[in-house]
């Protein structure tokens, strides 16, 4: 694409020349002749370079020699500005054009190299993939395990309490099944992230997923009326979203949300401001009575949860969720080298998303099942926690030889190196007559 930027840089040192041939070809007609366009441009690059001999050309066969002697008025100079003037005017709208038109060759053209690229890309990233399987296949392998185990223990428990008459914890249970449900969805992306080498990509996702955590076990351990709260304050989030689109969203023309939908979402919104009071209307307003608090944060929940031991790793999820300065020092797939500035994938730092994952899916699905007293769920359970236990060792392992063989191919690369300056040093010395080449 620089060939763009070099033709409007050349036209720009032109547009002088340019003018002067429109300038030079008018006057020759009114001493009638034509000047030829290929004569015309030969003329004003000799007028141009300010050279002192007459200017000649040969036109045709005749072998007619004809002398013009060209007289340049004021008048003559004011229409060379005049054209300069407005070819630079109209300059801006013809790169305008111009690249219109080379940009839609160029996509064109990439289009049709794509087959190729495409197919070449796809090459590449399954051979990545295979290489990092190879490497981390044995904790990646354990944390798909734990994902069949937890969904099935989470139908399992579904199905039986769908199946169940009490109607004491219709709440709980409604909140607790989607809360788990999801957090297998999102373990499912951690692990879809970290197998194709995303590992702040799957740090990030975790992030949501240990929220939702906390979430569960701030409602497994209230009663009915806080999981009913926890279901009713969509109607604050509803709200808060309908006004955040008329207010930024109808300014850039869009229709603003109907006045039938309107009505029924500031009615609901009412109906639980009234039923909780004001402080229900906060983010966490859910969980304000059941935490003795006005304003509850997130903060707030991971205490009540007992999960505040967890605020660090919160913390270091949010760097690549936020656009922070913190962002751009800190990356878990960087091998900590700061001179690499990775725009892709990478097969390391997988350890802390994984371990992550592994630990708050299992603490989901425990508090989901609840206190499970039938011997085949507990051993089940069981289980799970003793797959959560083996996704830290097999990750740890792995990144260890990562890190072995990654110091070995820097010690080679820097004894290159070193190889080839010693080599370039002894090659000079010798040209200055003072060594032999080594």
């Amino acid at each position: 694409m620089d060939v763009v930027k070099y033709s409007v840089r050349r036209t720009l040192q032109e547009l002088p020349e340019i003018a002067l041939r429109k300038v030079l070809r008018r006057k020759m007609r009114e001493a009638g002749y034509e000047l030829p366009a290929k004569a015309a441009k030969a003329f004003a690059e000799h007028v141009m370079k300010g050279a002192q001999a007459r200017f000649s050309w040969k036109q045709g066969r005749s072998a007619e020699v004809r002398h013009i002697d060209l007289t340049f008025t004021d008048a003559d100079a004011v229409e060379l500005e005049t054209t300069v003037s407005t070819m630079t005017k109209a300059l801006p709208g013809a790169i305008a054009k111009a690249s219109d038109k080379v940009s839609l060759l160029y996509f064109k053209s990439l289009c049709e190299k794509w087959a190729t690229e495409g197919v070449s890309q796809a090459e590449e990233i399954e051979s990545f993939r295979h290489n990092l399987e190879e490497r981390w296949g044995d904790g990646l392998g354990l944390m798909r395990m734990l994902l069949t185990c937890c969904r099935e223990l989470g139908r399992e428990t579904f199905l039986r309490h769908r199946r169940s008459r009490a109607a004491g914890h219709a709440h709980r249970r409604w909140v607790m099944v989607r809360l788990h449900s999801r957090a297998c969805q999102v373990a499912n992306e951690i692990i879809c992230l970290m197998e194709n080498g995303f590992a702040d990509g799957a740090m990030a996702r975790w992030r949501t997923l240990h929220e939702l955590a906390v979430t569960a076990a701030v409602i497994s351990a209230g009663d009915e009326a806080l999981a009913e709260r926890y279901v009713l304050h969509d109607a604050v989030d509803v709200k808060r979203q309908a006004d955040d689109h008329d207010a930024t969203q109808v300014p850039l023309g869009f229709s603003p949300v109907n006045k039938r939908q309107r009505n029924r979402i500031d009615r609901q919104y009412q109906s639980v401001i009234d039923r909780f009071g004001p402080m229900f209307a906060h983010p966490y307003g859910w969980a304000a009575d059941a935490l003795k608090l006005k304003k509850p944060t997130f903060k707030d929940l991971q205490k009540s949860a007992g999960r505040e031991s967890m605020n660090s790793y919160h913390k270091l999820a949010s760097f690549n969720v936020h656009a922070g300065a913190r962002s751009l020092f800190f990356k878990l797939s960087s091998m900590g080298d700061e001179e690499v500035l990775l725009a892709g994938r990478s097969n390391a730092g997988l350890v802390e998303p994984g371990v992550r994952t592994a630990q708050t899916l299992a603490l989901i699905t425990s508090l989901y099942l609840g206190h499970e007293t039938d011997l085949d769920r507990l051993t089940e359970l069981k289980s799970v926690l003793r797959i959560k236990d083996a996704v830290a060792p097999a990750l740890v392992a792995a990144d260890a030889l990562l890190h072995e063989d990654e110091l070995m191919h820097r010690a080679k690369l820097m004894a290159r190196r070193a190889r080839r300056s010693t080599g370039k040093q002894s090659v000079r010395r010798n040209k200055g007559g003072s060594a032999e080449q080594a």
